[in-house]
């Protein structure tokens, strides 16, 4: 059963901040680590010089940094996460140098229309229900100045079986209190081109990476 929000921001501030960063390098361990992962996952994002960039529910900033390192010259990152232990580990990586990192619902953002050239959308989505990802997506096209571009980097249903159950047992969905299972099976069943484009979103792509493990969605406002 999902956590109820409250329950869920008390986990991530206390208890997952503590040890997300162990827990991601373990996930990523198949795919040839986090720093080469998540180099391969902005692959198909093409950055341009000068751009303002957003990186919504940026966690202890792991996609952050990557997203530092694909950045053109003159480019300015901004991450956002409803935690605030996510946070505080996050502003402790000297390597994130002047990224501005705020604690804020990605929902409900205090940012100005057409703040942005790009906003990520990284690996959260699937905890979300639906009415979370479309709170999230709405903001994310509203804080997009026209003809920005939304990129979300997320989980995918692999379509080879033994791939499917391989990745099942890694990244623990047999756990019973595995409190995502719920909502990441949601997200798949809407699927994440269709609420996108419920969001307004136009010139939808789809990349599929690692054997359908992870998907990597653009969209134009």
């Amino acid at each position: 059963m999902a956590l109820d929000r409250t329950k869920y921001k008390w986990f991530y501030d206390h208890i997952h901040s503590r040890y997300y960063n162990i827990l991601i390098k373990w996930l990523f361990l198949p795919f040839g680590g986090e720093t080469r992962c998540r180099g391969e996952l902005l692959a198909p994002v093409r950055f341009l010089p000068d751009e303002r960039i957003l990186d919504m529910c940026c966690g202890t900033g792991g996609a952050t940094y990557s997203i530092t390192k694909q950045a053109a010259k003159g480019s300015r990152i901004v991450g956002i996460d409803l935690s605030s232990g996510q946070i505080r580990v996050a502003r402790r990586r000297s390597e994130l140098g002047e990224v501005q990192l705020l604690e804020g619902d990605a929902g409900c953002t205090a940012f100005r229309d057409r703040a942005f050239d790009k906003v990520f959308i990284t690996h959260a989505l699937h905890e979300m229900p639906r009415t979370g990802r479309k709170a999230v997506l709405a903001e994310a096209r509203r804080t997009l100045r026209d003809n920005g571009t939304v990129i979300v980097l997320e989980l995918d249903n692999p379509g080879n079986v033994l791939v499917r159950l391989l990745m099942g047992f890694w990244f623990f969905y047999w756990l019973p209190f595995n409190f995502e299972t719920p909502t990441r099976r949601d997200m798949l069943e809407h699927g994440l081109v269709t609420e996108l484009g419920e969001a307004g979103f136009a010139h939808i792509t789809k990349t599929s990476k690692y054997r359908g493990v992870f998907q990597v969605l653009q969209g134009v406002k």
